[in-house]
Order: structure tokens, then C-alpha cells, then sequence
């Protein structure tokens, strides 16, 4: 490592660094592993490549590319550029940039969708079976909450896994989920790095710039270390996910036997109504939780004619005398 960065050994230390050690060792990522290290240049990506570069020291990882993609949206872009390619020779870290055409007329959705692409198209150029990401202990809480307010079943409720396939041979890595943001901030200032704010990620108008601005500050007030108390309790829900999909009856070919359904409990017969209308739509979103549960107990009931129940997002639930469907019937 370059003397440039003299207090890296002692960054070995902070509480953000030993977090993403642990994270490395949990999955398993192994010491041969090139990692790309999506930086913006903001301090939970600087704080990322940060704590990577002491994890590559150690040998727990390979090497550690510093990626940055230009959306070219903001005047402040190019700096941040430069800002992440300075970092990077700061580490002795190669450096890679990928250019978006800037369209204005981009959705969130279109730029991460590109932002991500660009990524990809980075690690496979480097060998690199993983790209590592910021996100950490708040914007954990913040997605956990928006697909609480979206009516998203326990799958939704999860939250982002820490690793995950971006595509083959590509796993989105994310070390920090059970970083605070204080402390990404806290490991910048003790390794002297500057970083730079988006102001657009505490824009109100949008629902994530809300949450951060107006609604996370409660809950912390309310509950103090409620984002990192969600995201730790993560693996927790994910475990109850996978059993209760596990539990779940699934269609066979198409429908399921309708007294099988009847002698399932609530809960289950509800759920297994709820994957597979999601399953048939894409999305959880356009799922209607209320006509779920009146499809369950329109299956209990005694009534043998048929009955169709709108589930949402052009999904019906047919309920006959013997049977159960879920499917599109405009499609």
C-alpha cells in the first residue's frame, strides 16, 4: 500500500472495517476474489473502498478496482470523478470509468438500470466476480419501509441481501447493510478522505429523499440504532421467508385441489394465494392484500359455484366447486 494512506493498517480497527471483514468471511467470498468497488464518491462508497482495500491487505480478498460511472446529469459530476480517481491513486488502486449518455429525460429506475450495466460490463472486463456497493444500515431501513408501505409480503420485507447475482458470473456484494451511516462518515474523517453529498438523495420530492429527511430521524429518536437493529434482524426475516415459501402449496399445472387448500391454515392458504398471483403478475405492488383474503374464504365456504376474485394487476383468483386457479384471463 502506498505511503500515501498511512493510517490504513490502523483503519483495521474501526468498527465499519471489522463489519465488512465479517461480511467477507460470511459469504464466503474467499481470497482470490477480484472485487469491483461501485465508489460515486460519496462517504459510504469512499468508506467502502476504504475498508475493501484494508480487507485486500489482509488477504481476504483479491484485488480491488475502484469503479465510478458519470451519469453526466450534475455540473458537480466531474469533480466526483476526479474526487473517486484521486481515492483510488491514493490506494494505489486501479481505477475504471464508465460514461452514461446523460439523458435528461432518465428515470431513477433508467440510471440504475444503466448504473449497474456499466458495472457489470466492468467486472467482466476485469475478471471480477463481484461489484461491491455502499448501501448500508439506513438505506436498508428505507427499503424495508417502502415495501411495507407498498403492501409487499415477507419476501418483500426482507430487504436487500448482502450478496446476490447481478448476472452470470456477477454477484452484487453489499458488506456495509449493518454499517451505520455515522460510521461511514467517521472512518472518512479518520482517514483524512474528503467525500462529496448528492443533494439528491435528501431531496423530499422523491420518497427515499422523504424517508431520509423527515421520517428516519424519528425512528431514531424514537428507537436509537433503529436502522442498524432492522438490518441486523435481516437474516432473520430471510430465514422466515424461505420457510414460509417452503410451506406454501404451489400450482400444479396451473391449479391446486381446492379441499388441499381448504385444510391448509389461514395464514398459509392466504400466503400460497399471494405467491402465486405474484409470480403471474411480476410484482408485488398490484396485489391486493383484502381480496386475497376474501378469495381464502371463498375456498373454505360451502358454495360450489364458480367465483372469480380481481386480485389486482389483471390477476383473478377462480375459486370452483372442486378447484383453484390464479392466471390472467385478459392475457
Amino acid at each position: 500500500m502506498t505511503a500515501s494512506v498511512p493510517l490504513l493498517g490502523e483503519l483495521g480497527r474501526h468498527e465499519l472495517v471489522r463489519r465488512v471483514r465479517r461480511a467477507i468471511l460470511a459469504e464466503d467470498v474467499g481470497s482470490e476474489a477480484s472485487v469491483v468497488a461501485a465508489v460515486s464518491g460519496g462517504r459510504d462508497s469512499m468508506a467502502l473502498v476504504l475498508a475493501l482495500a484494508e480487507a485486500s491487505d489482509r488477504a481476504l480478498i483479491g484485488r480491488v478496482v475502484v469503479a465510478h460511472v458519470h451519469h453526466h446529469r450534475r455540473v458537480e459530476a466531474d469533480a466526483e470523478l476526479e474526487l473517486v480517481r484521486s481515492m483510488a491513486g491514493r490506494l494505489d488502486l486501479p481505477f475504471e470509468a464508465a460514461h452514461l449518455d446523460g439523458d435528461p429525460a432518465a428515470t431513477p429506475a433508467d440510471l440504475r438500470t444503466g448504473r449497474y450495466a456499466a458495472l457489470i460490463e466492468i467486472a467482466t472486463g476485469c475478471d471480477a466476480a463481484l461489484v461491491a456497493t455502499g448501501h448500508q444500515a439506513e438505506d436498508q431501513l428505507e427499503t424495508v419501509l417502502l415495501a411495507m408501505i407498498r403492501g409487499a409480503g415477507p419476501r418483500g420485507l426482507v430487504g436487500m441481501r448482502a450478496r446476490r447475482p447481478l448476472c452470470d458470473g456477477v454477484d452484487v456484494f453489499r458488506p456495509m447493510l449493518e454499517v451505520r451511516r455515522a460510521d461511514a462518515a467517521d472512518l472518512c474523517e479518520a482517514a483524512g478522505v474528503a467525500w462529496c453529498d448528492d443533494p439528491g438523495n435528501i431531496d423530499s420530492a422523491t420518497l427515499r429523499g422523504m424517508l431520509r429527511a423527515e421520517v428516519l430521524p424519528v425512528l431514531e429518536s424514537i428507537r436509537a440504532g433503529a436502522a442498524q437493529r432492522c438490518s441486523e434482524a435481516a437474516p432473520l426475516r430471510q430465514a422466515a421467508a424461505d420457510a414460509l415459501d417452503a410451506a406454501c402449496a404451489r400450482p400444479v399445472d396451473g391449479q391446486w385441489s381446492r379441499a388441499s387448500l381448504a385444510a391448509m391454515s389461514e395464514g398459509l392458504r392466504r400466503a400460497s394465494l399471494y405467491l402465486a398471483a405474484v409470480a403471474v403478475c411480476g410484482g408485488s405492488d398490484a396485489v391486493s392484500s383484502a381480496s386475497v383474503r376474501e378469495a381464502s374464504a371463498a375456498i373454505i365456504d360451502t358454495r360450489a359455484h364458480r367465483r372469480t376474485f380481481e386480485l389486482g394487476g389483471g390477476v383473478a383468483c377462480v375459486v370452483e366447486a372442486r378447484s383453484v386457479r390464479v392466471d390472467c384471463p385478459e392475457r
